[in-house]
Order: structure tokens, then C-alpha cells, then sequence
């Protein structure tokens, strides 16, 4: 047999062996993947949802943070710009 003829075979059959390994390896994260579907779908099914009313509310208490929030920042970059902008370079010259 020549060196080709036995490179050849050496490389079919490393190929073979990693195409069996990979193969193994992709049936057990397949099998972790439809577990945690599986486990995803019955923590779905433990969960409360809340009802139109309880999420009406619910928005309207995110609003209502939302623009205080608005308003804070609003004043702070007014006081903050007052005092960097207006006083500081007057007072330093």
C-alpha cells in the first residue's frame, strides 16, 4: 500500500470517529434542550397572571413613576445646569 493510500484511510476514519462523537454530543444537548423546554413549560403553567384589572393598575402606577422620574431629572439638570453653567463661571472669573 502506498503512503496516499493509508493517509486516505487514516483521514476516513478520523472523519468517521468525529462525525460518531459529534453525533453523541448533539443527541444529549438535544435532549437537554427538549428537557428544558419541558421544564419551561410547567413553570408557565404555575404561573398567576393578573387579571385586567391588576395590570390596568399596575400600568398606571409605572406611568405615574415614570413621569415623577421625568420631573426630578427635569429639575436636577435645571439646578445642576444653574449651578455649572451660570454661577461657577462667574464666581471663578
Amino acid at each position: 500500500m502506498s503512503l496516499l493510500t493509508i493517509l486516505g484511510v487514516a483521514v476516513l476514519v478520523a472523519t468517521a470517529a468525529a462525525l460518531v462523537v459529534w453525533r453523541e454530543r448533539a443527541k444529549v444537548v438535544a435532549r437537554g434542550t427538549v428537557a428544558f423546554v419541558g421544564e419551561v413549560q410547567a413553570e408557565v403553567k404555575k404561573v398567576t397572571w393578573p387579571d385586567r384589572q391588576q395590570l390596568k393598575n399596575a400600568t398606571l402606577v409605572i406611568i405615574g413613576f415614570v413621569l415623577v422620574m421625568a420631573l426630578v431629572i427635569g429639575l436636577m439638570d435645571i439646578v445642576l445646569q444653574a449651578i455649572f453653567v451660570n454661577a461657577l463661571p462667574r464666581w471663578l472669573g
